[in-house]
């Protein structure tokens, strides 16, 4: 039996506290835009409210819906309580919690998002109106994903690649946004390396032989960025760091014992179930895909050009 966690009750608006610092982050618009949508559709996001022990009650999240509620002559509202102590600490390190747990689309997603209302007919003037954005905030974003090589976008996909780190990806010349992503991932360089690389590849005064050691060994242009200095390294980097090595040795035994499994999970698998899990091996399909020209790259080194399926 599932234990009910619903805390949801129905509470006066007037006995909420208004909250003064999330009020300082909730602009007109998005007031008007919420009685807006309350009117047509209700409350789509359900205000979070604190009550303590001597009664009072303070809104933890959803300023904007109370506010909104209140200009709309709502006398009562459905809001989930919680018990809060009376400190006014205890309110803020709770308030913190909700914002980190709220659910914030990145760029390439808002991009996506955008893209498909455009494809679908919706009017960007619309568009704009509906969330509260500029004409270039919303150009911008579309353009974002116009600019994303396909092949990168999948990698997101697969999990590969973080968004946000795809995102500056975009930023780089279509031709070279794929590469960069690989050595990217095979290098699990973090989004600051992978900004300040895209930056340094896409500097004027960048020669052309550093933009090549970008999307061949992006550390150690790194590392040249950071000296300022534009020289290409000829010496190899020492790669014998025991913790390093000892990861990538345990790592690459739980994928060939894993690849092992699945294979034989596979093999023996009743065909039409391979349509339950379509999308997942269309994801596996990519990523695997990736791995393997990383693991050729190292094993035919300048031979990539060549072909390997043989035997």
């Amino acid at each position: 039996m599932v234990k009910s966690i619903s805390k949801v009750k129905e509470i006066e608006v007037a006995a909420v506290a208004g909250n003064k610092t999330l009020s300082a982050g909730v602009d007109r618009r998005a007031v008007e835009r919420c009685k807006e949508a309350i009117e047509k559709l209700g409350v789509l996001h359900t205000p979070i409210v604190g009550a303590t022990q001597d009664g009072r009650r303070l809104i933890l999240s959803g300023q904007c819906e109370l506010t909104a509620l209140r200009e709309l002559g709502v006398k009562k509202m459905d809001a989930i309580e919680v018990g809060v102590e009376c400190d006014a600490g205890a309110s803020a390190k709770l308030a913190l919690l909700l914002i980190a747990l709220k659910d914030k689309p990145g760029a390439l997603c808002e991009g996506l998002l955008l893209q498909e209302a455009v494809c679908a007919g919706i009017p960007r003037m619309e568009i704009q109106s509906m969330i509260g954005k500029s004409a270039s905030w919303v150009s911008n974003r579309i353009s974002l994903v116009t600019r994303l090589d396909r092949n990168v976008y999948e990698m997101v996909k697969a999990g590969l690649l973080e968004a946000r780190s795809a995102e500056e990806i975009a930023r780089l010349p279509a031709r070279a946004q794929f590469a960069f992503a690989e050595v990217a991932v095979r290098g699990c360089l973090p989004k600051s390396a992978v900004e300040s690389l895209v930056a340094g590849y896409n500097d004027k005064d960048c020669p052309e032989a550093v933009k090549a050691q970008i999307l061949s060994d992006p550390r150690a242009a790194m590392q040249r960025m950071a000296d300022r200095r534009r020289s290409v390294s000829t010496g190899r980097h020492d790669r014998t760091d025991a913790s390093l090595a000892s990861a990538l040795a345990k790592c690459m035994e739980s994928v060939k014992a894993q690849v092992a499994r699945l294979n034989g999970m596979l093999f023996n698998g009743l065909p039409f179930k391979a349509a339950d899990y379509m999308q997942t091996l269309e994801e596996l399909e990519v990523g695997l895909s990736v791995l393997l020209k990383a693991i050729r790259a190292l094993i035919y080194p300048g031979k990539m050009g060549a072909n390997h399926n043989e035997g």
